[in-house]
């Protein structure tokens, strides 16, 4: 008997959303229906993030893409914090300040403390509604949610106990050990709500993934579907040979922030004119504005830091390739040993030497530390980190073509929607 291949898959992020959370059920999605099966989306018709590309939507024109409206509680925070030009609560914006007043206060306990687990639940009973009516009027076999946000699993939830579907919960990211919780000042009695709502879609699930091996280790011994890369045509960009260029490409906020490193940087500038007059720092994404009033406290440093805001994924890669070193920061957290995130393997296809920070023992250390393809030091290896840039800088290093290739065959999204399929075909 033919397998359903009609699929649902509930996601927050899809284009045009734009950033790291979309890449990869928009890709799994596109390779799905290359084999044959046909995907279909429900996704927020108002979503509220701040990063938008709208050239993806010409990538998904042929996905079938139902929008629902979505009623999202940060407006209330915006008037509250007076905040008129509505940026986003969700990038942590409050978290980042160092003195918050009442107000701040107040918005955080609201959002640890009420908004269970994220401020997109009262998403859930309309998609739920509507994830039925699809799944009855399109003949739908399966579901895969995905979160962060984990209120798109409470919805699969609510879906798989109405019609008995197969049910796929993926999670990109840890839920109750999310290393954030603690600083939204989460009461051990919600944390309590948090790790039963996690036990119960794990165990209502017919399966459940998630991106790394501890991380699934983590969720139970859950199944593991890596992040990955799509190689569309490689970049012909080289770096510039009268400069060397570090780069950092993703949200860079205190939790990520490499503060010995750009002191180091500048120590560097300082001993060295050579150095100074070839060192340039090319950052791009949402940055703390914190993060830039310190690095514009460091005289030798501040004049060679870019900042170039955000940047469209088509052509990403040629910014890349300007760059002699891509810098992969992890939070500085437990969290750091289970993420292997999606910048990595972008990184890989750039043919760059990757220098991550972050914790040695971790999922990501278990790749780089076989491969020649970059180091992955703590943040308070100063010493090591030195080593590292000045060894590129002196020799013009290049990772080993050979080792980039392989893992990037091996976290192909042609090779890993094999398992995909093999998981949905259970």
């Amino acid at each position: 008997m033919e397998p359903n291949r009609k699929i649902l898959i509930i996601s927050y992020y899809w284009p045009p959303s734009g950033g790291v959370g979309v890449q990869r059920w928009m890709n799994f999605a596109l390779q799905l229906k290359e084999r044959g099966w046909e995907p279909i989306v429900l996704t927020p018709e108002n979503p509220q993030f701040e990063i938008k590309d709208e050239k993806l939507l010409e990538r998904v024109k042929d996905i079938q893409t139902i929008r629902l409206p979505i009623w999202e509680p940060f407006n209330l925070f915006h008037k509250l914090t007076g905040n008129k030009e509505r940026k986003n609560v969700q990038q942590g914006l409050v978290l980042e300040k160092s003195e918050k007043g009442l107000k701040d206060k107040l918005m955080v306990w609201i959002r640890g403390n009420l908004l269970v687990p994220d401020p997109r639940t009262f998403w859930v009973r309309p998609a739920a509604k509507k994830a039925i009516e699809v799944i009855k009027e399109q003949g739908i076999g399966t579901i895969i949610t995905t979160g962060p946000p984990h209120s798109i699993h409470l919805i699969g939830r609510k879906t798989k106990r109405a019609t008995g579907v197969k049910w796929l919960a993926d999670f990109r990211d840890p839920w109750s050990k999310w290393d954030v919780l603690k600083k939204l000042n989460t009461s051990t009695y919600v944390l309590s709500i948090h790790k039963r709502l996690e036990k119960s879609v794990l165990s209502e699930s017919t399966i459940a993934t998630t991106v790394s091996k501890r991380l699934a280790s983590a969720f139970g011994g859950i199944d593991i579907l890596h992040n990955g890369i799509t190689v569309n045509n490689e970049s012909n960009v080289e770096p510039n040979e009268s400069h060397f260029t570090i780069g950092y490409f993703g949200m860079l906020n205190e939790m990520r922030n490499p503060r010995q490193l750009w002191h180091l940087l500048d120590q560097m500038c300082r001993e060295s004119q050579v150095f100074a007059n070839k060192l340039k720092i090319r950052i791009g994404g949402i940055v703390s504005e914190s993060i830039k009033s310190e690095i514009n406290e460091l005289n030798e440093l501040k004049d060679k830091v870019q900042f170039l805001g955000y940047l469209p994924h088509e052509g990403i890669q040629d910014e890349y390739r300007r760059c002699n070193v891509l810098l992969l920061l992890l939070n500085k957290s437990d969290n750091s040993e289970w993420i292997l995130p999606v910048k990595f393997f972008e990184y890989l296809a750039a043919h760059r030497l990757i220098l991550g920070l972050g914790e040695r023992k971790s999922d990501l250390g278990d790749l780089m530390n076989d491969k020649d393809v970059g180091e992955i030091l703590a943040y308070s290896e100063i010493s090591s980190i030195r080593g590292f840039i000045e060894d590129i800088f002196e020799n013009d290093r290049l990772p080993t073509r050979e080792d980039s290739e392989i893992l990037l065959d091996q976290f192909s999204h042609k090779h890993l929607v094999e398992k995909l399929e093999k998981l949905l075909l259970k």
